[in-house]
C-alpha cells in the first residue's frame, strides 16, 4: 500500500496556539486555504481510497480532497486526534499552572502520561498502527490517502521507524503538511516527512503554522 498522511488545515485553536484534541473545530480560511493546496497535490495520485477522521476539521480537508479528485471519503474512527481530556483548550502554560504534576510527568515519559479525562500517547499508537495496517490489508496494491491529525501522525511513523516512544517529539507534523510511507507485508518504508512545498502560495515564505 502506498499511504499518504495529510494533516488537516488550521483552525482558530491552532492559530491561538491552544490545545487541541477532539472538538469540534471548524477550519479557519487559512485552513481551507491548506486543504485545498493539499487537495491540488494529492489529486495526481488517483484513483484512490480516501478515509479521515472523524473530526471536523479532518473531515473539511477531506473534503477538499474530494472534491478535487472525485472519490468519496471514508471516515475512520483509528485515525482520530489524542484526546486530550481537561488540557482542551488551553495554553501550554495554564497546562503547567492547572496540572504541574501531570506536566511534570509528560516531560519525564510523554508517552505514558494520560491527560486528566483523556488518553494516553501509547493508546493513539496502538490504535492508529493497527488502522494502518488494517488499511494495508484492505488496499494491498492501491494508494490511500488518509486525512488526520498531528500526534496521530507522529505515532504513524514512530511505529514505523521503531523509534524510542517519546521519540515523536523529533517529528514536526505541519498544518495542511503532506507524509509518504509505503506498508507492504512485513515492511513499512517512510517515503518522506512533513512536505509543505505544495503550501508555498498559501503561506508565503513560512510553511509551517
Amino acid at each position: 500500500m502506498k499511504l499518504i498522511l495529510v494533516r488537516h488545515g488550521e483552525t482558530d485553536a491552532n492559530k491561538r496556539g491552544l490545545i487541541q484534541g477532539v472538538s469540534a473545530a471548524p477550519l479557519n480560511e487559512l485552513g481551507l486555504a491548506q486543504a485545498e493546496a493539499a487537495a491540488r497535490e494529492v489529486e495526481f495520485e488517483a484513483p484512490f481510497a480516501l478515509y479521515a477522521s472523524p473530526l471536523l476539521r479532518a473531515a473539511q480537508t477531506a473534503a477538499a480532497i474530494a472534491r478535487r479528485a472525485g472519490i468519496e471519503p471514508v471516515t475512520e474512527s483509528g485515525l482520530i486526534e489524542m484526546d486530550v481530556g481537561d488540557f482542551d483548550g488551553l495554553t501550554g502554560r495554564e497546562l503547567r499552572e492547572r496540572f504541574p504534576d501531570v506536566m511534570r510527568h509528560w516531560d519525564e515519559n510523554a508517552f505514558d502520561t494520560v491527560p486528566p479525562g483523556g488518553e494516553s500517547l501509547s493508546n493513539v499508537r496502538d490504535r492508529a498502527w493497527r488502522t494502518i495496517q488494517n488499511l494495508a490489508q484492505r488496499h494491498e496494491f492501491d494508494t490511500v490517502v488518509a486525512v488526520t491529525h498531528n500526534f496521530t501522525i507522529q505515532m504513524i511513523v514512530c511505529a514505523t521507524l521503531d523509534m524510542p516512544p517519546n521519540g515523536f517529539r523529533r517529528l514536526k507534523v505541519d498544518l495542511g503538511s503532506i507524509t509518504r510511507m509505503n506498508v507492504d507485508p512485513g515492511r513499512t518504508a517512510l517515503v518522506s516527512l512533513n512536505e509543505t512545498m505544495h503550501l508555498r502560495h498559501v503561506h508565503g515564505e513560512r510553511p509551517g503554522d
